[in-house]
């Protein structure tokens, strides 16, 4: 197999769904095989050393002049020449991967989400089409339809899309937790509890504030019902004041950051009888919706964007629209109170989220790469 460079900015120790992405990527390749370029991290020289493979940092936008990113094409030709590599993967779309037309290499871009969406400006989309159109770029690797369809209308084919939905850690995400029920008290929960569960970085964007809106009459159908709001991010202290205004101090709990590997999540994952995150930004595919399906949860979802490719509507959750807060309320209550529906889903998702284990879905990516 040809030795690959990844080029991305999201990369552990920075938390984040892409960056776990990239850390089971690159797990799963032989450490011959890969070398990564990432973006400095305070954290990272601890991290890097425990890594099999190679892993090179640098200021992605360290440039004295714009754009910043130009600088990094020396480092880059360095990497290639030491350590014989003959495949480039840029880890997200930036306009830096319109560095890949200068290395002589042949070249991947893997493609998330707001990477492509986000591409609004008439020297993006240039950017984009340059880096898509170039002979050196094999294949642009979308991680669901939705974004796929979003790619190729701004690009104007598909003859270089391919997808690829993300693996998760099944096995991992559905083994019984050890000492489970002593961490759950932990936390103030008792199994008389019925659990809601948001595991994401907390931005407002995930519309976490409407679910805590809702408790006070969630709690007047549901007395026993109790929110699990996991991970850290800039609407944190924000959602803390909203849920103590609301006296909600013990119904909605709040863990802060916590590790973002398979068998730490799957703890949290386990806690939920529903996992809801109703975004209002449409997610290019949702991750998380899987994991919590993998633990064995009903899922609530936005039915914008790429959620629906994660989340079976009507099979293992529903889908909502994120900006009507009595339908999400409904569905809570539907889920909560219907213990046959309930089952029926949980059950169904469990067997769906085996389907995108990291082994089958890294056998797809090899097939495409090489």
């Amino acid at each position: 197999m040809a030795k690959k460079l990844l080029i991305t900015y999201s990369f552990p120790p920075r938390i984040g769904g892409i960056e776990n992405y990239y850390l089971n990527l690159c797990s799963r390749f032989d450490p011959s095989e890969i070398v990564v370029l990432a973006h400095i991290h305070y954290q990272s020289e601890e991290f890097d050393a425990k890594q099999k493979y190679k892993v090179f940092r640098i200021d992605f936008f360290g440039g004295k002049f714009p754009p910043r990113w130009k600088q990094m094409k020396k480092t880059i030709q360095e990497i290639i020449a030491s350590e014989g590599i003959e495949e480039i993967i840029f880890g997200h779309f930036h306009p830096f991967c319109l560095l890949g037309a200068e290395l002589g290499l042949p070249y991947f871009v893997f493609v998330h989400g707001t990477d492509v969406t986000q591409v609004r400006d008439w020297w993006q989309k240039r950017a984009l089409r340059k880096a898509y159109a170039n002979d050196w770029c094999r294949k642009f690797i979308a991680n669901s339809q939705f974004l796929a369809d979003q790619l190729s209308g701004l690009v104007g084919n598909r003859f270089k899309i391919e997808v690829v939905n993300p693996g998760i850690d099944f096995l991992s995400l559905s083994k019984e937790v050890d000492d489970f029920k002593a961490r759950k008290e932990l936390l103030g929960l008792s199994d008389k509890d019925l659990v809601l569960v948001s595991m994401s970085r907390i931005e407002p964007e995930k519309n976490i504030e409407a679910v805590i809106k809702l408790m006070p009459e969630l709690l007047a159908q549901i007395p026993n019902i109790k929110y699990v709001v996991v991970g850290d991010g800039s609407d944190l202290d924000r959602l803390q004041g909203l849920a103590v205004n609301y006296g909600l101090k013990y119904q909605v709990i709040f863990t802060g950051a916590v590790d973002t590997d398979s068998v730490a999540k799957s703890f949290y994952y386990q806690l939920g009888h529903i996992f809801i995150i109703p975004s209002l930004k449409p997610e290019g595919f949702g991750i998380s919706y899987l994991e919590a399906s993998a633990a064995k949860s009903a899922i609530i979802a936005s039915k914008f964007g790429g959620s629906a490719e994660a989340v079976k509507d009507g099979e293992t959750g529903i889908l909502v629209d994120p900006t009507k807060p009595e339908e999400i309320k409904s569905v809570i209550i539907k889920l909560a109170s219907d213990s046959q529906l309930w089952e029926k889903m949980s059950t169904a998702g469990v067997l769906w989220a085996r389907n995108f284990d990291w082994s089958s879905q890294m056998k797809k990516i090899k097939e495409i790469i090489g």
